[in-house]
């Protein structure tokens, strides 16, 4: 399960009100246009199960993400692997999800996996759905989750050119941070793509997602270095599917 092991440091704060999303089951907007579609917040339909063990993991990431941001009243945090198949899609969903389901917050999911989006927009394009076949972790998703969760899917153009510009990240934040207090930008990993490094940038800060017996120290130092080398802030990093040698509870008590 996810373990949380690096500290986080602190951050300067901003302020500033922010207004609320349209809540789910209010008059629905009308299809975006064009042009706009992959830019617009829909809310998501499907969630992955999450246990104790994983929605404690999350409660203490959120607590350590808040000292290290600050007072902010919107905060953009990426969630990326150094390389595929480490759990960072799952890590981001699992902390959208116990963010809209025990804080009452308003947490936006924005998929930047371009070559492997994460979620599809259904036909109406008024609600976004889970694709469980590309989600790593628990295959099992439910029916319906808290509808203060939206998510921001990948765009056809993006998915087209195999990657997002810079420039379309900034513009889906500037568009919809203002109505949401948390905004979770799943991007692919740092080694496997060209456009993570510039994309980690442009948020508030990266937590790094490494797995378990799996990512390698000169892997793990590699993509730390790209990120700083793009001026990206490392929050970070989170311990995936770690593996207990001993009982859970005597664990927690060492």
């Amino acid at each position: 399960m996810t373990r949380i092991f690096d500290a986080l440091k602190k951050a300067e704060a901003t302020s500033g009100p922010l207004p609320p999303p349209t809540p789910l089951g209010a008059t629905p907007r009308p299809a975006a246009r064009p042009a706009e579609i992959g830019r617009t917040a829909v809310p998501l339909l499907g969630a992955l199960p999450m246990g104790e063990e994983v929605v404690r993991s999350m409660s203490s990431l959120r607590v350590s993400l808040e000292a290290a941001l600050g007072a902010r009243t919107s905060r953009a945090v990426m969630f990326l692997g150094s390389q595929g198949g480490e759990g960072a899609s799952t890590v981001a969903l699992q902390f959208a999800q116990s963010i809209a389901r025990d804080s009452g917050a308003r947490p936006l999911l924005v998929d930047c996996h371009c070559r492997r989006p994460a979620f599809t927009l259904e036909d109406g394009q008024r609600c976004a759905v889970l694709d469980r076949k590309l989600m790593t972790g628990p295959a099992e998703a439910s029916a319906v989750i808290a509808s203060n969760l939206y998510v921001v899917p990948v765009s056809q153009q993006a998915r087209a050119a195999g990657m997002l510009h810079p420039n379309v990240l900034r513009d889906i934040l500037d568009v919809n941070s203002p109505g949401f207090d948390w905004v979770i930008v799943d991007a692919p990993p740092v080694l496997d793509s060209p456009d993570a490094a510039a994309l980690a940038a442009i948020t508030d800060g990266v937590v790094l997602v490494l797995q378990a017996g799996r990512t390698k120290r000169p892997v793990m130092t590699r993509a730390a270095d790209l990120l700083a080398k793009s001026g990206s802030r490392m929050l970070g990093t989170v311990l995936n599917r770690r593996v207990l040698e001993i009982p859970e509870f005597i664990y927690r008590r060492i």
